[in-house]
């Protein structure tokens, strides 16, 4: 009997003593968890009615404000005297808003929240959030939910019922890829290779894609004939040469996709690394000219052309002029982009040589000379070398054209067989008219 009364009495301490701990942990929502409350939600400047769709379209973003408020509470007599003070301030809330019915919901922004925050008793706090609809997100019924959380308290939900319909018009740029990468050295070119797709009801035809770094100068252009609704399509590669000259640093490089007859514009941006450029080098600093060449040596093959870059500052006050002139033997031929170069103060100017190495080039170590004038002084000169190699498949156009002058010869032989098998038939055919005919 003592033993069951001790667990009886044990039964009720533990009793009393939850709820002690629950008294000593009260929610910290306040008076938004009372009918002294109210919690009000506007997507893109509407208000929500629970009871009726709102229709959203794909890719579409959502303004969602919440708005939170807490009227007092206080006990008053008749003359306006607080008998009695009850404080329902809001301590320690965050708002979250949340899309529901998503399959690739870790690759999307579907939710959002607030940091913490208090609403005091008698005022108002509103707050905003935002979310993107998902461009493949199911159409039809989907659920938009808000919550207002606290520490340890049953969360204040909502919920609202979305009509999510695709847009008629709407293309993505779902992937851009760069070649070799968005770190390119001055001098190089960037390859930018594009995949647009269709996520609107409506095929697009003529989707210009551009791929620019505005503030080296640099764009490129293609058009899409055709994108399919809910199809990709990918755009012709497209180049951009990287100037010599271009100072390290980052730029950035902006993706635009325009479609429905050019009247809507998507884009990406994109951040790109230019290094120093190998192939030109400081070598010379006369007075007030700069002037930088390079590469020192290149390796080309007999027949082909190799590409010398040649930069100009005029670090001078006044406005110069400048010849470029290349010289070489017999084992090339050499051609400049531009033989004359008027260069403002500050200014700068790439140059570019190529040299084109003779068919009957020996092959080995070969020289240029480029010299650079200004009026009739002589700036400075320049040795270019190239390493000559003979061309890898001048055995194989050997063995081409002997082969093809082999196949005339059968072909020519063929013909004239076929000839004098298709005489010897006419003639027989002749012969025996003649005969049938007496």
């Amino acid at each position: 009997m003592k033993k069951l009364l001790s667990l009886m009495a044990l039964f009720v301490i533990s009793l009393l003593t939850v709820s002690m701990v629950s008294a000593s942990t009260p929610s910290t929502l306040g008076g938004l968890s009372t009918d002294n409350g109210t919690v009000k939600v506007e997507v893109n400047g509407e208000e929500v009615d629970p009871n009726a769709l709102l229709t959203v379209e794909e890719g579409e973003k959502l303004d969602i404000e919440v708005e939170l408020s807490i009227k007092s509470d206080n006990t008053v007599d008749d003359k306006g005297n607080v008998l009695q003070k009850n404080d329902l301030s809001a301590k320690g809330i965050e708002v979250v808003a949340r899309l529901s019915g998503y399959e690739y919901s870790d690759y999307e922004n579907l939710e959002d929240s607030t940091a913490l925050f208090d609403v005091k008793e008698g005022t108002k706090k509103t707050v905003h959030l935002e979310l993107t609809v998902p461009n493949k997100l199911e159409n039809g019924k989907n659920t938009l939910r808000v919550f207002v959380l606290d520490r340890n308290s049953k969360e204040i939900s909502q919920t609202f019922e979305l009509n999510v319909e695709s847009a008629r018009h709407s293309i993505k740029i779902s992937d851009v890829s760069f070649s070799p990468s968005l770190t390119v050295k001055a001098g190089r070119s960037l390859l930018a290779t594009v995949l647009v797709e269709n996520v609107g009801e409506n095929a697009e035809e003529d989707v210009k894609v551009t791929v620019a770094v505005p503030e080296l100068g640099l764009t490129a252009s293609e058009y899409v004939d055709e994108v399919k609704a809910d199809d990709h399509e990918a755009v012709d590669e497209m180049f951009l040469q990287v100037p010599a000259d271009a100072k390290p640093g980052e730029y950035t490089v902006k993706v635009t996709a325009q479609y429905d007859d050019l009247r809507e514009t998507v884009s990406e941006t994109y951040t790109l690394k230019v290094m120093e450029s190998e192939f030109v080098k400081p070598q010379l600093k006369s007075g007030k000219t700069v002037l930088a060449a390079g590469p020192e040596m290149q390796s080309v093959a007999a027949g082909k052309t190799a590409t010398y870059a040649v930069a100009l500052t005029n670090d001078g006050s006044a406005a110069k002029a400048y010849a470029v002139e290349v010289a070489t033997g017999d084992w090339a031929t050499a051609s400049v982009s531009e033989k004359l170069v008027v260069l403002e103060p500050g200014q700068s100017k790439v140059v570019y040589v190529d040299l084109t190495a003779a068919e009957d080039a020996t092959a080995g170590e070969h020289l240029a000379s480029l010299t650079v004038k200004s009026g009739s002084d002589v700036l400075e000169t320049v040795v270019l070398k190239a390493a000559v190699t003979a061309p890898a498949n001048a055995g194989s156009e050997t063995s081409l054209r002997n082969g093809l002058e082999i196949a005339l010869v059968v072909l020519v032989v063929l013909l004239v067989l076929l000839g004098l098998v298709i005489g010897f038939s006419r003639l027989r055919r002749d012969d025996e008219g003649e005969e049938k005919y007496y």
